[in-house]
């Protein structure tokens, strides 16, 4: 038995002999190919150009000034008169969260109010002129017009869904359980444009959701109205009458409250700093990478020679 064990670990201290010439042998061809990558990383990080992120730190308004909270004791008053009430199951400040992640917002309200180039055809910043440069393949800067080859489903000038999927790949958004609070930052060459395009979401985030509450609040008062003068049932009108002033509420709230879901902590700043690329992880990646695919290859050429002969 211990013969055996002998036996076996004289084979396995030939094999790693084995494999250490093999090295040995082959590392002129390990440290060429280990370098090429290592230079061809190097020369990669140096062209991938700078990016910033600007941050903010959102705070969800009171619970007590949401419509939710205001209405939700009211929906079984509610359901008796025929006018549907939120459950409060859910947040404003949550539902705001995935309507700033939406296709519809992208559209409705941060796409006309930025330059569709500044997202899609953006190559380099020039810091000290505050400058874009854009890719010429793709953007005309002259001419204003777009001049990329493009096939179907893809057209010359990006579509709202294809720019929707650059935008998400800019936007970082989360929302902590516990205490609601909402952290948000976009990333951009520019830092300049990075802190504009926060400032854009977090405005239109505020209003869309105001306009959406007082449209319904609106809605409802006139719904209200008209049933008030139909109704004979003293019970179902001071029921509606409940319900109407609490839309009335509703409604002036969402008029005079500036930070209608979200209050600023921390407002958005141009960052000095940049937020990317990690150069030096990309080299040391690159590198590591070299080194393998290198030992691979060489590995690989030495057992088929051994298994052929």
């Amino acid at each position: 038995m211990n013969q055996n064990n002998s036996t076996d670990n004289y084979a396995d201290e030939i094999d790693l002999r084995d494999l250490f010439k093999i090295i040995w042998d082959k590392k002129l061809f390990i440290g060429t190919l280990t370098s090429i990558a290592a230079i061809i990383s190097v020369i990669y990080a140096l062209n991938m150009p700078n990016v910033y992120s600007s941050s903010s730190l959102l705070a969800p308004t009171s619970q007590d000034d949401s419509l939710s909270s205001k209405l939700g004791g009211l929906s079984g008053l509610a359901g008796l008169a025929g006018v549907n009430l939120p459950s409060g199951n859910i947040s404003n400040s949550q539902i705001a969260v995935k309507r700033i992640q939406s296709l519809e917002f992208f559209s409705t309200y941060f796409l006309p109010n930025i330059e569709l180039e500044n997202l899609m055809a953006v190559k380099r910043w020039l810091p000290n002129e505050n400058t874009l440069i854009y890719d010429e393949a793709l953007y005309d800067k002259s001419s204003k017009k777009w001049v990329r080859k493009a096939s179907y489903p893809k057209k010359v000038k990006p579509s709202d869904q294809e720019s929707f999927k650059e935008y998400k790949k800019l936007l970082d958004i989360t929302q902590d359980e516990l205490t609601g609070l909402v952290y948000i930052s976009i990333t951009h060459i520019s830092p300049i444009i990075a802190k504009e395009w926060l400032d854009i979401i977090i405005y239109n985030i505020n209003e869309s959701m105001r306009e959406l509450d007082k449209k319904d609040a609106q809605n409802a008062i006139n719904f209200l109205n008209e049933s008030t003068k139909t109704i004979k049932i003293q019970s179902i009108k001071e029921v509606l009458s409940r319900l109407l002033e609490a839309q009335m509420q509703t409604l002036m709230l969402a008029s005079s409250n500036k930070s209608y879901v979200f209050k600023k902590i921390n407002s958005p700043i141009v960052s000095e700093d940049k937020s990317g690329p990690n150069r030096s992880l990309i080299c040391i990646l690159g590198t590591l990478l070299g080194l393998i695919l290198s030992l691979l290859i060489v590995f690989t050429q030495s057992f088929t020679r051994t298994s052929k002969s």
